[in-house]
């Protein structure tokens, strides 16, 4: 192996344990020894890597979550099948991801912090702009007109993320279990 896919893997593996921490910190809350405990890194090593500091690290890990998005959850919704099984796909990913409600949502954790880059923050903003978007095309491609597969895929991330949250702050993860079979019947229901 090369020294410079060595650097490369090597990043990788900072960039996941980045997501980490900063999903259940967010930017803020998540100080450079934080980071340092996290990926295992003094300063010097983490600024090797991430010469634009706290900022580029952040930028990076949205850049990762974004990508694991477009692979997990918006291929699946754009290929072929009926969109029962599309839908299910995705929010058996979605299930996953936040394991059963149990996990924080990065979008959600980076977006309440206030000296988020300008860049990252639309970084961040993508990743749930392209998930509505892309559930929306999914919608209109079975039959809904436009509006009313923007409003539903829109009314499904709500309920998902809002899910998420009061999941979350109670400790109860059927509010998560529930909120997705509703966002299912909801996004399912005959025009």
């Amino acid at each position: 192996m090369t020294a410079a896919a060595r650097t490369s893997h090597s990043r990788d593996e900072i960039v996941r344990k980045l997501f980490d921490l900063f999903r259940h910190r967010g930017f803020e809350g998540a100080a450079l020894s934080d980071i340092s405990e996290a990926t295992g890194l003094g300063r010097s090593s983490l600024y090797h890597h991430f010469p634009g500091g706290k900022d580029e690290m952040v930028a990076a890990v949205a850049d990762f979550a974004h990508g694991q998005i477009e692979q997990n959850i918006l291929a699946p919704l754009a290929g072929e099948g009926p969109l029962a099984d599309r839908v299910a796909a995705m929010l058996e990913t979605t299930s996953a991801m936040y394991d059963c409600g149990r996990e924080p949502c990065l979008v959600a954790s980076l977006m309440v912090s206030p000296g988020l880059a300008p860049d990252s923050v639309g970084k961040v903003q993508a990743i749930l702009n392209d998930w509505i978007a892309a559930l929306a095309a999914a919608l209109e491609g079975a039959g809904l007109p436009a509006a009313e597969a923007k409003r539903r895929a829109t009314a499904a991330i709500i309920d998902i993320q809002g899910a998420l949250l009061v999941a979350r702050a109670s400790g109860d993860t059927g509010v998560f279990t529930d909120a997705m079979e509703t966002a299912r019947r909801d996004l399912l229901e005959p025009a």
